[in-house]
């Protein structure tokens, strides 16, 4: 599933509308506004707007768990995460409830309309993606957090 087809898409953005501020975590040390603004900016990273990845990726991480992440196994609980995308490192800083979830929107809409041949940022872990991984990898990214806050 992937976020560049639209029923997977409006399926994300259904449960990301059914989150209250008082959603708590089953796992993890995120709040939900934390989480809000943390699969936010997992979308800036993938347009660029973070930066480059702040380490290269090894030879297991941009084949064998690439690939197992994107097409056979659910995103693991508890994986570390790349400290500009970590609310509690340098991470972009939640505001409001509402606020972060129209932003979050506004970067889902973003994230698809951006073409293909557009030169999208490489992962941390995973090395170059393409918009197809990247959305797939967004997809499960939105899918394991959105889990983790009960929708």
């Amino acid at each position: 599933m992937s976020l560049q087809d639209a029923a997977t898409r409006e399926g994300i953005i259904s449960r990301i509308n059914q989150l209250t501020p008082e959603n708590q975590a089953a796992w993890g040390h995120m709040n939900v506004n934390q989480m809000l603004c943390h699969v936010t900016d997992q979308l800036r990273v993938s347009l660029g707007e973070l930066g480059q990845p702040e380490k290269n990726a090894g030879l297991m991480g941009r084949t064998l768990i690439k690939f197992l992440v994107l097409y056979v196994i659910p995103i693991p609980k508890n994986v570390p995460t790349s400290p500009k995308v970590d609310q509690m490192k340098d991470g972009t800083p939640p505001t409001d409830f509402e606020s972060d979830r129209k932003t979050l929107f506004a970067y889902l809409e973003k994230f698809v309309l951006t073409p293909e041949d557009f030169a999208w940022t490489p992962h941390f872990k995973f090395g170059a993606l393409s918009k197809k991984e990247w959305a797939i990898l967004a997809n499960k990214h939105l899918d394991h957090h959105l889990k983790q806050f009960g929708v």
